[in-house]
């Protein structure tokens, strides 16, 4: 990475590495409380900018401790603190996740994100070389962006629904761990098994796991496996002592977890459930017999099925995105040569886009779930995961126009998606089309909208506030509680 890059992705990695490594000045810790998810902790140095906290019950200052670092990109520390607190106190974890990091612009981002280390360096004694992030969709891509940044100085990155940045990708050699998790619904899927595949062939130690859900961050279960595994590696190359029983401990609670996959009828799972936990321990543990089970199970009918699925499930899956996507261009007008090829492009390609989307609706909402039933959510949620961001990039611009442009586009493929006629509302409001914005958030509430406090203090609807339409609403929404 040239130092430009550097600059770019971490501005003031000069001021951060001087506070971190400089000569110890701590504030003792005691005035946090051990065992205990706080949920405000304010940077000394701004109040204005505060983390959520879990310091494990055994904490001791007379010695150093491993930190992970959390980003949401909500700006919803509390979550991952939430996710992780059982693996913090197991192991020994300090763990802080940003309450201001969010995704947007990076500035405000990296600002909170130095106040945040800067300040749990100072109350608490950090082992400097065990230093962990972690993050969630846009979260992730903070982290690993860090790892970047920060080259030697982030020991691992656990990133949940999402990898590394597109004007970052993974190069050889990764100066950090990849512990990376997907839910099979979620839109970043194809992403994260791809990345897996990247990852081995850059010969980067990594592990992605997969697990029963959407687009979300880990489950505390998957969190607490992937500190496992950063202890595991942490041994391996002796970044901490070595302990036996722990590593007997962890051994056994793997294998006997996939053992037990194996045993309900998950072989694909075992499959690489197996494989994982042999590459893991190796020169740690004999792992012959697991290589040998791997081996084997990979020639099952079952294993071999599971793999021919994933690959061409993988390919309908971006020839499906690319389809949906190159529709939704052309109803923007931006492909047609003249007004009435215009019109006839976008009137097919609205009547192609309603049809594959109510496909795609229909087999999202059957009731047993399968590999296509997982298919159809990821291409959904993606379709509308990519509109969403389309629309508050605009509004964040202020170009109220082409975000209510966007938005009615949107809300005619999803008439009954009552958060795209919510932002329509919004968008219209902003643009101070106070008639068309009363008519939008009418039908978001329709269509099931019922935050009234969400609504109340959006200030996107400042212009409508004194409207009768809007005030209606409110007190509609008020009786309905």
């Amino acid at each position: 990475m040239n130092h430009s890059s550097l600059r770019l992705l971490w501005p003031a990695a000069g001021l951060l590495f001087n506070l971190l490594f400089a000569p110890a000045t701590s504030v003792e810790a005691q005035d946090q409380p051990t065992g205990k998810v706080i949920e405000k902790v304010a940077c000394r140095a701004d109040a204005t900018l505060s983390y959520a906290l879990y310091v494990p019950s055994s904490y001791d200052s007379k010695k150093k401790w491993p930190v992970l670092f959390a980003f949401d990109p909500g700006a919803r520390g509390i979550v991952p603190v939430e996710r992780f607190k059982e693996a913090a106190e197991s192991y020994g974890y300090i763990v802080a996740g940003s309450n201001n990091s969010r995704n947007g612009p990076w500035a405000p981002s990296a600002k909170a994100i130095m106040a945040m280390w800067n300040d749990v360096v100072e109350r608490f004694k950090i082992d400097e070389r065990r230093i962990y992030a972690t993050g969630f969709s846009g979260g992730a891509r903070v982290a690993c962006r860090l790892g970047y940044a920060l080259k030697g100085q982030i020991a691992g990155v656990v990133a949940c629904g999402a990898g590394f940045s597109s004007d970052a990708p993974p190069s050889q050699p990764v100066p950090f761990l990849f512990f990376g998790t997907a839910g099979v619904e979620d839109f970043n899927y194809v992403e994260m098994k791809q990345l897996d595949r990247t990852l081995d062939a850059l010969g980067a130690a990594h592990r992605v796991e997969i697990f029963e859900g959407g687009h979300s961050w880990a489950p505390a279960e998957l969190c607490t496996r992937a500190i496992e595994w950063m202890e595991i590696q942490a041994m391996k190359s002796a970044l901490r002592t070595r302990s036996e029983p722990l590593i007997d401990a962890l051994f056994k609670k793997d294998v006997d977890r996939v053992r037990a996959e194996e045993a309900a009828g998950s072989i694909y799972r075992a499959y690489a459930g197996y494989s994982g936990i042999a590459e893991e321990f190796m020169g740690l543990r004999d792992v012959a017999e697991l290589q040998q089970k791997a081996a084997a199970l990979k020639e099952a009918k079952e294993v071999r099925q599971a793999l021919k699925l994933e690959k061409e499930q993988e390919s309908e899956e971006r020839a499906r995105a690319a389809e949906l996507f190159r529709w939704r261009t052309q109803l923007e007008g931006r492909e047609a040569a003249s007004a009435s090829a215009l019109t006839e492009d976008r009137n097919m390609a609205l009547a192609d886009l309603k049809r594959a989307v109510a496909d795609l609706k229909k087999r999202s909402e059957a009731k047993e779930s399968t590999p296509d039933r997982a298919l159809a959510r990821r291409l959904l949620n993606q379709f509308m995961a990519s509109s969403y961001e389309t629309s508050t990039a605009l509004m964040d611009r202020k170009d109220y126009d082409r975000a209510a442009s966007s938005l009615s586009v949107d809300a005619e493929i999803l008439p009954d998606n009552s958060r795209v006629l919510y932002n329509l509302a919004c968008a219209y409001s902003l643009k101070g089309d106070k008639k068309r914005a009363i008519d939008a958030l009418r039908k978001a509430v329709q269509k099931g909208f019922s935050n009234v406090s969400t609504l109340e203090n959006d200030n996107s609807f400042i212009q409508i506030r004194e409207e009768a339409g809007y005030k209606k609403l409110v007190e509609e929404l008020k009786a309905k509680k």
